[in-house]
């Protein structure tokens, strides 16, 4: 991980863990890092949230292979 951050928000999704926001004690960030497992590496993610945020709800919906949109 390239912050120390506590109280961010935390997803799984395509295998993949993002870790989104949160604070050292002193500033909220707005980055987003995600780690895969796989390889064991950090990455920090380009899209960075509109407002910092910390202690953020976190929710990935993955949708089913078949689904559409119309």
């Amino acid at each position: 991980m390239h912050l120390c951050r506590q109280f961010p928000g935390v997803a799984v999704l395509d295998g993949l863990l993002y870790v989104i926001g949160g604070d050292d004690g002193t500033s909220t960030f707005d980055s987003v890092e995600s780690y895969n497992p796989k390889t064991k590496t950090w990455t920090m993610v380009t899209t960075s949230l509109n407002n910092a945020r910390t202690a953020a709800g976190i929710v990935a919906i993955e949708r089913p292979r078949n689904f559409k949109t119309y």
